[in-house]
């Protein structure tokens, strides 16, 4: 029996900040996820699979895991997920890209892969290493969001003190 042809596979995460359930089957590709905080809402993928573009699977890095700090600055991480399921997908014409947290080494994540790689081969990208996968879905690598917030943290505030200093300089020039 194929994939296809055999009932849906499924896999489900409870984080500490979110939940995710990703169900595959030859006519779905479901994946519901639903942050923790009072105003989250469900937010829900469900399309063909044939609406897949490209998937893959990358580790995370430890500032992805970080949930929050205890006294004396020690930060708590959320060890239930070591990776993110990436991929992306066309919704009406257009191409989107969702990324979700998911344990790669769990016995029932890696039944849900190779369902997905049976059912959507053509869309597989866990053949690359994780760097060049992410980069041919389009979207940036942890590592390079982290650097991005990063910049944008001490850049922005160093480009507004900037701009006031010029401002008052050409203010006071004759």
């Amino acid at each position: 029996m194929t994939p296809s042809s055999q009932g849906p596979t499924t896999y489900s995460l409870d984080h500490v900040n979110s939940t995710v359930e990703l169900t595959i089957s030859g006519e779905r590709f479901l994946v519901r996820t639903q942050g923790k905080g009072l105003l989250d809402r469900p937010r829900i993928i469900d399309i063909p699979p044939a609406d897949v573009v490209k998937f893959c699977l990358v580790p995370t890095i430890a500032a992805q895991n970080i949930v929050g700090e205890t006294v004396g600055r020690t930060l708590l991480y959320d060890t239930s997920y070591d990776s993110e399921l990436v991929f992306s997908y066309k919704d009406q014409g257009q191409l989107k890209k969702k990324r979700v947290f998911v344990n790669g080494k769990d016995e029932t994540f890696r039944s849900y892969l190779d369902a997905m790689k049976a059912i959507i081969p053509g869309a597989s990208l866990l053949h690359l290493p994780p760097e060049q996968a992410i980069a041919e879905i389009g979207v940036v690598s942890g590592r390079q969001g982290l650097w991005l917030i990063i910049g944008l943290l001490v850049g922005l505030p160093t480009l507004i003190v900037v701009a006031i200093l010029v401002s008052l300089l050409l203010r006071k020039s004759p």
